[in-house]
Parts: C-alpha cells; structure tokens; sequence
C-alpha cells in the first residue's frame, strides 16, 4: 500500500492568510432597526405569543386590534379602536379562524412575525407565505 506524500498548498501562507482577513464579516445587527423580528408557534384557537415583540410594539394588555390578510398570505394586524381582537394580559393575541383559513394558517405552524413599530403594524407570514418566498432551492452561493 502506497501513502500519497504530504505536498503542502501551492499558495503562498500570506495569500491564504489575506483571503481569511477580507471575508465578509457575519451580520451581527439588524439592517434596519426600525424592524422587530420574531417567531413562534401558533397556539390553541390560533394564539399568537411573542413578549418581546409585544413590548416593542408598545400595545399593552387591552389594546384592540384588527386583522386582515393580503394577497401575499401574510396576515396583518395593527391596532383599531374596533377591532375585534385585543391584546391579553400574558402577552398574545388570537388570529380569529375565518382570518387563519384565508391565510392557510394553522394550529402548531411556526410563524415568522415582523413588525413596525413606528407603522404600528405586524405582519405574520405562515408556512405557505414563506415556501412562495424562499421554498425553491438556489442554485449558487453568492
């Protein structure tokens, strides 16, 4: 059995030293802080629990909000002196059912949540909303 000879790199140690240094370097921050990310799972009766997000929105335990959903598959929710759910004390809210059939949302799905706090809106996107923005495979690394 022959072993193959160690043969070192034929780059120079400098240049494999320099491609490592000028790497891009990991995103540590969001681009625009005026966006609040979240995600959770849809609970019983379609209950939406995110603190965080919650407290940045600013909407305390009361505050009335109304529900729609958009073409797209997101859900939208803002706040609205008549809307026909509001906000409890533990923190979350219910996606009224006739809003989670349109949206193909169910119960145990995992939601990505964004939110404009300054817009006073949130945007839910369900599984289906996401598969349509990122369910086909890319073909090349940038």
């Amino acid at each position: 059995m022959l072993v193959p000879p160690a043969i070192p790199p034929l780059t120079p140690i400098d240049e494999l030293i320099e491609t490592l240094r000028t790497a891009p370097p990991p995103v540590t921050q969001p681009i625009d802080r005026d966006i609040v990310y979240g995600m959770c799972t849809v609970g019983d009766a379609g209950r939406i629990h995110d603190k965080h997000l919650l407290t940045a929105m600013d909407w305390p335990a009361g505050t009335r909000l109304d529900i729609s959903c958009c073409p797209d598959g997101a859900v939208l929710v803002h706040p609205s002196e008549y809307g026909e759910t509001h906000v409890s004390a533990n923190h979350h809210f219910r996606v009224p059912y006739r809003q989670r059939r349109i949206a193909d949302l169910n119960v145990g799905d995992k939601v990505l949540l964004v939110a404009h706090p300054t817009d006073q809106q949130l945007a839910i996107y369900p599984p289906p909303a996401l598969h349509a923005t990122f369910g086909q495979p890319r073909n090349q690394a940038i």
